[in-house]
């Protein structure tokens, strides 16, 4: 009978010892429940502060959490700058939620208050109140929706102005009705065509002042007729329409309002764009052309033949955070130039320092003594 074989030892560490034994768990025990991932704590006070040099104009906007997280308050003022410019006033103040938010505005002793719910699956409840009505002559709204596969109902209140009423009947009906306080409403109804993407509408006054407007769309444009009553007192009928397409490349659209046209042709690609455009009768004839240098250089320029008028502007944009532009406009006689540090269009939490500077120097031809420098200063802290 052969020996049993032996098993293999277990590996020593480099003092002689055996590492230990994991503990093996139960397979009858169910998994662990991973770990929830660490979620982005937002810091508990965030401080904005703006000033804008042309208006002289400090801005300061205080936000935190409040809720546990549900609900976010706002603070905002605004001052002017020492020696001039706007005093101290009292801030405004908001409560911002997901379905609900007021807005209290001391300086017109009044307040906004939105909010929404679902009620049903199809159905969405949206309502707004502006406790200014009485002093400012600002308007309120309500507006109760109600929408299924193939109909949509919706009613608008504006508080002792308007109302407005809509019913969409699948994708070829809809009727629409307006009403103001003076007394003067208008009703509209559209129509699709069948299966085809062309519609008619058919619209008129409350009480009617003459023949319906009528208008009927297309998949290159519209076309819309209606009467017009001129200084004489005669009524006419007034067409007028909108047509696009496109041509070598590009495309072209043609408006046709009060026996005026206007042709405009617009070619673009990945580094040229050319616009010429001109208007009848008059025979204005103008254009415009841009031009992509390099991935980051960047040339526009502009020239109207009846006027002479013409304009240029150079852009470079290093990289996101850094670009500058300049320019001249010869109808005002000026030369420009400015200068962003940060993404103009984002947020200060994206930028370095989180903080953006916006500087422009203007300098009139006539008259380069006068040159101005104004800047925009954005900057925030996280406490």
């Amino acid at each position: 009978m052969a020996a049993p074989a032996l098993l293999p030892s277990p590996p020593m560490d480099e003092d002689g010892a055996a590492p230990p034994v994991l503990p093996t768990q139960d397979p009858a025990l169910p998994p662990p429940e991973p770990k929830p991932p660490l979620e982005r704590q937002r810091p508990p006070v965030r401080v904005t502060s703006e000033f804008d040099s042309e208006r002289r104009l400090f801005s300061h906007r205080l936000s935190c959490r409040v809720l546990d997280g549900l609900a976010k308050l706002r603070l905002r003022v605004s001052h002017g700058a020492g020696g001039g410019g706007i005093a101290w006033g009292p801030p405004d103040v908001a409560l911002l939620a997901r379905n609900f938010s007021v807005v209290i505005d001391p300086a017109s002793r009044g307040a906004v208050l939105r909010g929404a719910a679902d009620l049903a699956g199809s159905l969405r409840l949206r309502a707004s109140h502006n406790t200014k009505n009485c002093q400012s002559g600002e308007q309120s709204y309500i507006h109760v929706g109600c929408s299924a596969h193939c109909l949509s109902v919706s009613c608008n209140y504006e508080y002792d102005k308007s109302i407005v009423s809509c019913i969409h009947l699948d994708r070829c009906f809809q009727f629409k009705y307006h009403i103001r306080k003076e007394q003067q409403g208008e009703v509209s109804v559209t129509a699709n065509l069948g299966d085809s993407p062309c519609k008619i509408e058919l619209s008129s006054m409350v009480p009617p002042n003459g023949l319906p407007k009528a208008t009927f769309f297309f998949p290159k444009g519209e076309v819309s007729i209606k009467e017009k009553i001129l200084d004489e007192g005669d009524r006419i009928l007034s067409v007028n329409g909108l047509v696009k397409s496109h041509v070598l490349n590009g495309a072209c659209t043609a408006v046709y309002n009060d026996n005026a046209m206007n042709i405009k042709y617009r070619y673009k690609d990945d580094e040229i764009s050319f616009i010429p455009s001109i208007s009848l009768p008059s025979n204005s004839l103008s254009f415009a052309f841009k031009r992509q240098l390099t991935p980051s250089d960047k040339l526009s320029y502009r020239y109207n033949f009846d006027t002479n008028y013409w304009g240029a502007i150079y852009k470079h944009k290093e990289n996101k955070h850094l670009k500058w532009k300049a320019g001249y406009e010869s109808d005002n006689r000026l030369g420009w130039a400015s200068l962003w540090v940060g993404d103009a269009g984002g947020s200060t939490k994206e930028v370095p320092l989180k903080a953006k500077v916006h500087f422009t120097l203007k300098v009139p031809q006539d008259n380069v003594q006068n040159s101005v420098v104004v800047f925009h200063v954005k900057k925030r802290w996280d406490f």
